[in-house]
C-alpha cells in the first residue's frame, strides 16, 4: 500500500507531462524562427498584451507547456506518513464500544450486552507420546493347575502367546512343518498419547476459574482404526465387534484412524473433562475454592495430584475448601463430596435435574490442615544466606459412611428402596504429617500417614456383620544431595508400607482379601498409585507399593544445567522390594526383587516458565524376581504336578517419552 501511494505522487505529473506534451510542441514556433515582435524568447506576453491579442483574431492556437516542478520526495518520511494513516488506533470510545460488541449477549434480549473489560484466558498444561515395551512382565510364571489365572502376572500374558491359544493357521512360517506352531511371543510393544490443556479464565487477579482437559488421554496408537466399529448385539448388548466397515473391506486395509468415541470404537471419548473449579481471593481473609479440583499434600503418598509429564493417575475431590493465613501458618479447611450413592436419574426426560435419592449412603469427609511453608523467593534467600529452611504441616482427614448402594444392580431405576441399600457402618481417622529440611544442597523430606477406623460390613449386598478394625501405617522418606555446582546427585530413597498376617496375596487388583486369622484387622497400607519408586514391579505389575519397604540409592550426573531450565543428564537407580509381612507373598519369601533403572534426560529451556519446553527421556529397566514372587515349597503347595517349581524370567522394560510443557 506505501509502495503504490509514492508511486502514484511521483508517476502523476510525469503522466500528465507526457499527455501535454504534443501540444505544447504545436504551440512552438518552428526551429529558427524569431519570436513575435514585441516578445523576448523565453518571456511570456503580459497580460494587457493578451488581451489585446484575443481581440483580434488569431492565426492559429499557441498553447505553453505547463511548467513541472522536480519532486523531492523523501521515501521514509512519506512511508511512515501512510503507515500510520493505516493503522490507526481507536479512542477510547471507539476502544469500549468494541470490547462491548465483542461481549456474547444476554438471552434475554431486553438486557444491554455486558460492559466490563473481557477477561483474560491463559492455558498450560502438555503433550506427550510414550512408548512402552514390556518384556515377560508375567515372569515367566504358569498357572497353578487346577487354577486357570494367576493374578497380576497373568495380564501381562500376552494372548498370541501359548495358553493363550493357538490362533488358527499358527504363527509359524507358510509352508513350513510349524506352520500351525502356536506364537511365541515375549513381549508387548505398544505406544500412547496424551494432550492436557489446563486453561484458566482470570477476571481479575482474586477471581479464577481453572479447568482441566485431556484430549486422546492415554490414546493407544493405531487403537481407532477406520476398519474398527463396535455395536450393540444380541450376544454382548454392550460391545460387540463388527466385521467391517464399509469402506474398509478387511482390518488389513485400514488407511486412516478415527476419533474415539465411548461404545464405538473404543472405551473413551476423545474428550475427557477432569477438572473445573473457581478461586475467590480476599486479600485480608483468605482464598475461597469450590468444584472438582486437584488434591494434593506432602509427597503425595494419600492424596496426589499427578500433574507431571509422566503421571497418569491423580486425586481429584469435589470440594468445597477455605485457605486462610495466621501468623505465618496455612489453615485449611475443607468439605469433600466423596460419594453420594444412589443418585436418581429420570430416563424418561434427560433434561430433568438428577438428584441424590438418599443420604445415609453418602461418604462424608471433612478435611484440616495447618502447615508453614515459605514462598519460594524467601526460601531461597535463607538458603543463599547459609540457613536452613524448615517447612512441614500436618493433614487430617476424617470420613464416614452408614449404608451403601455399591449392591444396586439396577443404578438408574426410577423406585429406590430399602432393599437396594446395605449397612456398611464405616468410620475412618487419618492424620497425615509432613515435613521438609533444606539446608543448602541438602534436600530431606518425609511424609507419614495412619489410618484408624472400623468396618461392620465389608459385604455389598447382604450384611453380615464383622467389625472390622481398620490400622493401617505407610511412611516414605526421600534424601538428596548436590555436588559439583548442582550438577552430580546423590538420592537415598526409602518407603514403608504396613501388610496383613492374615491374608493371603499381596497384589491390590485381586481386590479386599478375606481375614484368615480372625483378628479381623484390615492393614495393608497402600501408596497413591502416582507416587512411583520403580519402572517395573510397582509401576506396573502391583501398579502400587502395598503391604511392603523399599530401598533405593541412585545417582544422577546432569551434563548441561542452567538456571533457564534447561537440562540435560543420566540417572541411575537401585531398588530392593521386601514385604512387610511374608505370608502375603506367592512363595511366602520376604524378598521380592531387586529391579535397576536407568535414565537419560533432556529439557530445553523454551517458554516463559521454568519446566516449559520440550522434554524427552529414554528409560531402561530390568527386574530380577526372588522367592517372594515365586511359587510356594512347603508341604508341596503350589506345586506342579511333577513336583518342580518352575524357575521365574527377569522382567525389562524400555521407554521412550517424548513430551512439550507449557
Amino acid at each position: 500500500m506505501r509502495r503504490t501511494a509514492l508511486l502514484d505522487s511521483v508517476l502523476a505529473p510525469c503522466v500528465l507531462a507526457a499527455a501535454l506534451f504534443p501540444l505544447a510542441a504545436l504551440a512552438q514556433p518552428p526551429a529558427g524562427a524569431e519570436p513575435p515582435e514585441g516578445e523576448e524568447a523565453g518571456e511570456e506576453p503580459a497580460p494587457e498584451e493578451l488581451e489585446e491579442e484575443g481581440e483580434e483574431e488569431l492565426e492559429e492556437p499557441r498553447l505553453r507547456p505547463p511548467t513541472v516542478e522536480p519532486l523531492e520526495v523523501d521515501v521514509e518520511e512519506e512511508a511512515g506518513e501512510e503507515e500510520v494513516e493505516e493503522e490507526e488506533f481507536p479512542s477510547p470510545a471507539e476502544a469500549a464500544e468494541e470490547l462491548e460488541q465483542a461481549a456474547p449477549p444476554s438471552a434475554d434480549p431486553t438486557d444491554m450486552q455486558w460492559t466490563a473489560p473481557q477477561p483474560v484466558l491463559t492455558l498450560h498444561g502438555y503433550f506427550r507420546v510414550r512408548t512402552e515395551m514390556w518384556d515377560t512382565f508375567w515372569l515367566g510364571r504358569q498357572p497353578i493347575p487346577p487354577e486357570r489365572t494367576d493374578p497380576p502376572f497373568d495380564r501381562f500374558l500376552p494372548i498370541d502367546r501359548a495358553g493363550g491359544g493357538v490362533p488358527p493357521g499358527g504363527c509359524g512360517d507358510e509352508g513350513s512343518p510349524d506352520s500351525t506352531a502356536d506364537c511365541d511371543t515375549e513381549a508387548l510393544a505398544f505406544a500412547n498419547m496424551r494432550l492436557r490443556l489446563e486453561p484458566t479464565i482470570a477476571l481479575s487477579d482474586d477471581v479464577r476459574v481453572h479447568m482441566m482437559f485431556d484430549v486422546f488421554d492415554n490414546l493407544v496408537l493405531g487403537s481407532t482404526p477406520d476398519g474398527l466399529v463396535t455395536t450393540p448385539s444380541a450376544a454382548d448388548p454392550v460391545f460387540a465387534r463388527v466385521e467391517r466397515t464399509p469402506r474398509v473391506p478387511l482390518d488389513s486395509f485400514s488407511s486412516s484412524a478415527n476419533p474415539p468415541q465411548r461404545w464405538r470404537n473404543s472405551l473413551q471419548d476423545s474428550i475427557v473433562a477432569r477438572r473445573a473449579w473457581a478461586e475467590v481471593t480476599n486479600r485480608g481473609l483468605g482464598q475461597l475454592r469450590f468444584g472438582r479440583m486437584g488434591s494434593h499434600w506432602g509427597l503425595g503418598l494419600l492424596a496426589n495430584a499427578g500433574e507431571g509429564i509422566d503421571a497418569d493417575f491423580q486425586s481429584d475431590v469435589d470440594r468445597i475448601m477455605g485457605i486462610t493465613k495466621l501468623a505465618g501458618f496455612h489453615l485449611v479447611a475443607a468439605w469433600d463430596f466423596v460419594s453420594e450413592g444412589f443418585v436418581n436419574y429420570n430416563l424418561l426426560d434427560p433434561a430433568a435435574l438428577a438428584f441424590d435419592a438418599a443420604q445415609e449412603d453418602d461418604v462424608d469427609q471433612y478435611v484440616f490442615a495447618v502447615a508453614r511453608k515459605m514462598n519460594p523467593e524467601e526460601q531461597q534467600e535463607r538458603l543463599q544466606r547459609g540457613d536452613f529452611v524448615l517447612n512441614g504441616g500436618a493433614y487430617f482427614v476424617y470420613r464416614d459412611q452408614l449404608l451403601t448402594a455399591a449392591g444396586i444392580p439396577d443404578w438408574y431405576g426410577s423406585a429406590p428402596g430399602a432393599e437396594r441399600l446395605v449397612r456398611r457402618n464405616a468410620e475412618a481417622f487419618i492424620p497425615d504429617v509432613w515435613v521438609q529440611f533444606l539446608y543448602g544442597s541438602l534436600r530431606i523430606e518425609a511424609e507419614a500417614v495412619l489410618i484408624a477406623g472400623s468396618i461392620e460390613n465389608i459385604d455389598n449386598t447382604t450384611f453380615t456383620e464383622g467389625n472390622y478394625d481398620i490400622l493401617q501405617f505407610g511412611a516414605a522418606l526421600e534424601a538428596e544431595y548436590r555436588l559439583l555446582d548442582d550438577k552430580l546427585g546423590v538420592y537415598l530413597y526409602g518407603g514403608f508400607a504396613t501388610g496383613d498376617e492374615d491374608t493371603e496375596g499381596l497384589s491390590v487388583t485381586s481386590g479386599l482379601q478375606p481375614q484368615l486369622g480372625g483378628d479381623d484387622t484390615i492393614s495393608t497400607f497402600r501408596f497413591h498409585p502416582n507416587y512411583r519408586v520403580d519402572l517395573i514391579l510397582w509401576r506396573n505389575i502391583m501398579t502400587q507399593v502395598a503391604g511392603a519397604y523399599y530401598f533405593k540409592p541412585g545417582i544422577s550426573y546432569d551434563f548441561i544445567r542452567n538456571a533457564f531450565g534447561q537440562l540435560f543428564g543420566l540417572r541411575a537407580d537401585v531398588i530392593w522390594s521386601r514385604a512387610t509381612a511374608p505370608v502375603q507373598t506367592w512363595g511366602n519369601d520376604p524378598d521380592l526383587g531387586v529391579e535397576i533403572n536407568a535414565r537419560l534426560y533432556y529439557r530445553s529451556e523454551d517458554g516463559p516458565e521454568l519446566l516449559d519446553g520440550f522434554y524427552g527421556s529414554l528409560e531402561y529397566g530390568i527386574l530380577f524376581p526372588m522367592g517372594g514372587l515365586g511359587y510356594l515349597e512347603e508341604d508341596g503347595r503350589g506345586q506342579f504336578p511333577d513336583g518342580t517349581n518352575p524357575d521365574l524370567e527377569n522382567a525389562q522394560t524400555l521407554r521412550l517419552i517424548l513430551g512439550v510443557q507449557y
